[in-house]
């Protein structure tokens, strides 16, 4: 029996990613963005891809959209939440608000939006997988970053919360958080302010999907995984504290 898989994010980087493995291994994938010919590029030659538009911000059009792809498509076996956005700036003192409030309606609400309108139907069966995209920025954040790193606490602490909810429920529940990626998202990043990077590269889309799908494959994944670099970044923040924010303030020094 076909598998449906809905992924976020889908018109481009890990979503894409994401979305175009499953569709090549032959699940039906709903492909979700709001960016329409992004969708279409990713569901070129993927006759199993079905791309749909949607604002994951939006909680109503996020439940329009997956009670569509229900309707069409089928019972939700895996969703894959990988939208996101970011922007920064040098001082958290004179971030636009209006900004950071884009990035926690996107980053969290729009984790939130689809985690009601999936999960429910989910439990209700006693089955399904949810990876929820979060970052290596929601545990160590870093100068220039603190409207996004904020997001993405609240991702963390959403999933650590949810996580006690569907213990014993059928539904896996999984939390990837990456280090810098070479993606868009990131080239985004590094046109908008690239001093608060620190100079640092990203590990490749294709390491991070790998790391996923790696969990994914064995029969119970940690609630948390960390790709590449971001594993001993994470274990440095939680055991060295001290030492971690010495060598993030002295790599990270953001300029207007």
């Amino acid at each position: 029996m076909t598998r449906l898989a809905l992924v976020t994010g889908a018109a481009s980087g890990m979503g894409r990613i994401v979305a175009q493995r499953l569709a090549a291994a032959g699940w039906q994938v709903a492909a979700v963005d709001l960016n329409g010919d992004g969708l279409a590029e990713t569901a070129k030659r993927s006759p199993n891809m079905h791309g749909y538009v949607c604002d994951v911000s939006d909680t109503d059009q996020v439940h329009a959209v997956v009670e569509k792809v229900r309707a069409e498509l089928g019972t939700i076996d895996r969703l894959v939440h990988a939208a996101g956005m970011a922007h920064v700036h040098a001082s958290a003192l004179d971030h636009d608000v209006r900004q950071i409030r884009k990035m926690m309606d996107v980053n969290y609400i729009g984790t939130v939006n689809f985690c009601q309108a999936v999960i429910p139907a989910m439990k209700q069966a006693r089955t399904g997988e949810v990876v929820l995209f979060a970052s290596v920025a929601g545990w160590l954040p870093s100068p220039g970053m603190a409207g996004y790193s904020a997001s993405k606490f609240a991702v963390i602490g959403f999933i650590d919360s949810l996580a006690y909810e569907l213990k014993d429920s059928g539904v896996r529940l999984l939390g990837l958080c990456p280090p810098m990626v070479e993606t868009p998202f990131l080239e985004s990043v590094r046109k908008e302010n690239e001093s608060v990077l620190g100079g640092q590269g990203g590990m490749s889309p294709e390491g991070v999907v790998d790391a996923l799908e790696k969990a994914l494959s064995k029969p119970k994944n940690p609630l948390f995984v960390f790709p590449g670099q971001a594993y001993p970044t994470y274990l440095m923040r939680r055991f060295l504290p001290g030492v971690m924010r010495a060598v993030v303030a002295r790599m990270v020094k953001p300029t207007d």
